[in-house]
């Protein structure tokens, strides 16, 4: 329920800028961001380079077209307030912001996508004025995010797990894992070679990465290039077994991610142990 008052309270807003936009009394920063103030909180801090901000936005261009919308996405969107020398229109109106405030950001559609070094959405014009209907849900020093992130992710990790009925075990890194298939008495350590055949995804089902049918990788068990949770996996099985697993971001790609896979993502792993090279 609160959910959705919070949502028709937003839509109320952009409905209501959308209406009478041109009567809305903006007032201008130093670096040229439009803004309005719909509701002020009265407490809370500022936030600081460095943090999280978990926002409610609805963007729209100048015809009021909706092209941004963090409800149909079932999601809060998350911006990190970056210091100096780091600058945008955006990112200067977070250093304005305190939980609960609900504020209309006015800038050109360049100023906002530009210095974040993102492609430009072929669906604006670069010239374009556009507006974002903010609302403030919280904002989180780093590790108050990481927190936030790990609990959201076993929420997550959770939820698959009863989805799909595995008979997992967990490890002490909170690895869930399910030995589909027995192997023999030979396993891995920390300097082992190892062959696998695997399909990589996300908690979604989307596809990251697998091996062709009939081909395998080998890799160092423990080596720097390879994952964590990879590492751990096949040191927690054996020799010719298949594992099925869920694998935390923290043992995963990080909070960072890699150039094809997304921060803070939470993998799902199948895997086929052909093969143990014990290290001579």
């Amino acid at each position: 329920m609160k959910l959705v008052n919070l949502f028709i309270s937003l839509l109320l807003l952009v409905c209501f800028t959308s209406c009478s936009n041109e009567k809305i009394k903006y007032e201008k920063t130093k670096s040229g961001l439009e803004y309005h103030y719909f509701d002020r909180a009265d407490t809370g801090k500022l936030g600081k380079p460095g943090d999280y901000y978990l926002l409610d936005v609805i963007g729209q261009r100048e015809d009021d077209s909706i092209f941004i919308n963090s409800y149909k996405m079932g999601q809060k969107i998350k911006f990190m307030r970056s210091g100096p020398p780091f600058h945008s229109l955006f990112n200067d109106g977070l250093a304005m912001l305190k939980i609960g405030d609900s504020i209309i950001f006015k800038m050109p559609a360049d100023s906002f996508f530009s210095p974040l070094g993102q492609t430009f959405p072929n669906y604006l014009r670069k010239n374009e004025v556009v507006r974002f209907t903010i609302k403030v849900n919280d904002i989180l020093n780093p590790d108050a995010h990481l927190v936030k992130m790990f609990e959201y992710e076993l929420v997550k990790m959770m939820e698959y797990l009863d989805q799909k009925k595995w008979k997992y075990s967990t490890d002490s890194t909170g690895i869930k894992y399910e030995v589909l298939k027995p192997g023999n008495s030979v396993q891995a350590a920390v300097g082992d070679e190892v062959e696998v055949s695997y399909l990589l995804t996300y908690l979604d089902g989307k596809i990251i990465d697998r091996t062709k049918p009939g081909d395998v990788i080998r890799f160092v068990v423990g080596a720097p290039e390879t994952i964590n949770g990879l590492s751990r996996l096949v040191m927690l099985c054996s020799e010719g077994s298949k594992v099925q697993a869920v694998i935390p971001f923290s043992e995963g790609f990080g909070e960072e991610g890699s150039t094809y896979v997304d921060p803070y993502a939470t993998l799902v792993i199948e895997m086929d142990i052909v093969k143990v090279i014990k290290k001579k």
